[in-house]
């Protein structure tokens, strides 16, 4: 019974993050800016282990009605620090991205 109801909040919460972001799997990752006709909406950095930040740029872009990001910066650095369990730390990336509303055929448009 308790690995049922385990099972069950895990699927509520996972369907939760598609409430919460409608359409995110749909913005699209650019390297520029694909149209001259696409509109500004929010520059934001994030900095995560791995590859993370892609999806946590598509899911923050929905939160601004912009359906197109554009990667204008990456870096990756290490943090590490000595204690007395030894050393700590991991390499994180860090990206730099602009939100855009962008219209045509290959572009959804986000949900209000």
């Amino acid at each position: 019974m308790k690995n049922k109801m385990v099972i069950a909040a895990v699927v509520l919460l996972s369907g939760c993050a598609n409430l919460k972001y409608p359409n995110w799997e749909y913005v699209r990752i650019e390297s520029t800016m694909p149209d001259k006709s696409c509109v500004y909406k929010m520059q934001e950095s994030c900095s995560d282990d791995g590859n993370g930040c892609l999806e946590w740029h598509q899911k923050r872009a929905t939160k601004y009605y912009a359906n197109t990001v554009v990667i204008t910066d990456k870096s990756d650095h290490s943090q590490f620090s000595t204690g007395m369990m030894g050393p700590k730390g991991s390499d994180q990336t860090t990206t730099l991205a602009d939100y855009y509303y962008c219209n045509g055929a290959k572009n959804i448009n986000p949900v209000n």
